[in-house]
């Protein structure tokens, strides 16, 4: 048994064929209640040491922390979404890269078989990018692309490669 509950028995009233009266009832048919009595009788909150205790009730939230944190959780969707769109211009910089080394390769396959033929023209070299300025605001703007990067890194290297392997000749023919 539980603290605080009763050791309570249902059992059915007593007729008048019994010769006993309530107060000359066995012990342990004293605790026994009838049914009547439990339908009739209202339950009363029993006191314990730990009904003192203080039950602590929810927050309850302001109209205005509510929108606060509305508000919280748009800027956070905001920041990702602008993070995606970021996310998503590289990812678009580097197919219209992968386009233009495609268009190049059929140029020269064009031209291998006589045909001047430029397969893909680009007129618009931008991509979308967000940027934020120093208030925490933010533009969605433009950046460039470019488109010639690759080809003037493959032309500074092998500039870079000659020379080196003209110094490595200069060197070889000094040696002798």
């Amino acid at each position: 048994m539980r603290k605080g509950q009763a050791n309570l028995k249902v059992v059915p009233l007593l007729s008048g064929k019994s010769k006993r009266h309530p107060a000359q009832l066995e012990s342990s048919q004293q605790k026994c209640v009838s049914l009547q009595t439990i339908t009739t009788t209202k339950a009363r909150p029993q006191s314990t040491a730990n009904s003192s205790r203080f039950i602590p009730s929810l927050p309850v939230k302001s109209y205005k922390e509510l929108l606060q944190q509305r508000l919280n959780d748009r800027l956070k969707s905001l920041e990702a979404q602008a993070q995606r769109i970021n996310q998503l211009s590289s990812e678009l910089d580097a197919a219209i890269l992968e386009l233009q080394d495609i268009s190049t390769q059929i140029n020269a396959e064009l031209r291998a078989i006589n045909k001047k033929a430029e397969i893909c023209e680009y007129k618009t070299r931008t991509v979308p990018y967000m940027k934020q300025k120093q208030d925490g605001s933010l533009v969605l703007t433009t950046r460039p692309i470019d488109l010639y990067k690759a080809e003037r890194e493959a032309a500074f290297l092998a500039q870079k490669l000659r020379r080196r392997t003209r110094r490595k000749r200069s060197d070889a023919l000094g040696e002798f």
